[in-house]
């Protein structure tokens, strides 16, 4: 016997338009009301697939005043389904809101499976799936960038996260001076005519995006960072701070903090450093 829900939150292709489930164009064409996004983008995945029932916006800009809106017509007996662009709504899309008011509400939900980004960029690596955590969106600023990367370090897991085409550069030069040459995964534009999987090391990933540009949706991928790291040359690193313009007291936190090692330590890297003439 088919589960009776109220309201369905249904993810929609990343990419290529066939990449939803039978059940998914059921739900859509049964429902009163489709909340989404960008009603033109939603339009145009109805109209592929013969789907005319009445959309209405319902993105992080109006998803609070939506809410009342949405529990009213659920409660008149509408049949309402939430989607969002692409992919799984709830993950960095709408949906969380109106999802919290439908459980304290006592009201039956379903969430549908299908397409998810950040799926087919942990299987599309070829890194490790055992054990991985997904991360969200880079932060922007350096600070929380170097506290978002190294708590991820502690992790001891594969890594995933969207970032946006114009900041992949950034990020990854900053993933090589935090933590050296590790290896990545670029995974742009999935399910589309474009799709690539660019993996290999930061210096490799680098040089093929500086020389070709990034465009397209984008996940990127980390391989686990592993504990059992070759010997560090930590002149090397500090020369290469020093060049930045870091002072000897920023250097000193710098090395504690991406290397694990005291602030004594520390310390007498940067001072042994400034002793032998290397400035």
């Amino acid at each position: 016997m088919e589960r009776i829900s109220n309201i369905y939150f249904v993810p929609t292709p990343i990419g290529n338009m066939k990449d939803i489930t039978l059940r998914a164009l059921e739900v859509l064409k049964k429902s009163d009301i489709i909340y989404c996004e960008d009603t033109r983008n939603s339009s145009n995945l109805l109209k592929f697939h013969n789907i005319d029932t009445k959309l209405i916006s319902y993105h992080k800009f109006n998803e609070s005043e939506r809410v009342a809106e949405i529990i009213n017509n659920i409660k008149n007996g509408k049949i309402v389904s939430i989607i969002s662009d692409a992919g799984m709504p709830i993950i960095n899309d709408p949906g969380f809101v109106i999802l919290q008011e439908v459980i304290k509400e006592g009201i039956a939900y379903e969430i549908l499976p299908g397409a998810c980004a950040l799926v087919n960029g942990i299987c599309g690596s070829g890194f490790d799936t055992t054990n991985f955590v997904y991360l969200g969106f880079v932060p922007k600023t350096n600070s929380e960038r170097e506290k978002f990367f190294l708590n991820f370090k502690k992790m001891n897991v594969t890594g995933i996260c969207y970032e946006t085409p114009h900041r992949l550069l950034k990020t990854l030069e900053f993933l090589y001076k935090l933590f050296g040459n590790i290896n990545v995964c670029v995974c742009r534009e999935l399910t589309k005519l474009f799709e690539e999987y660019k993996r290999g090391s930061l210096e490799e990933v680098i040089s093929y995006y500086k020389e070709k540009g990034v465009k397209g949706e984008i996940v990127l991928v980390i391989e686990k960072i592993s504990e059992d790291e070759k010997e560090i040359d930590f002149e090397k690193e500090i020369l290469n701070l020093k060049e930045e313009g870091y002072s000897n007291k920023d250097i000193v936190k710098m090395l504690k903090n991406n290397f694990n090692i005291s602030k004594n330590e520390a310390y007498e890297l940067v001072l042994n450093f400034e002793n032998k003439g290397e400035i």
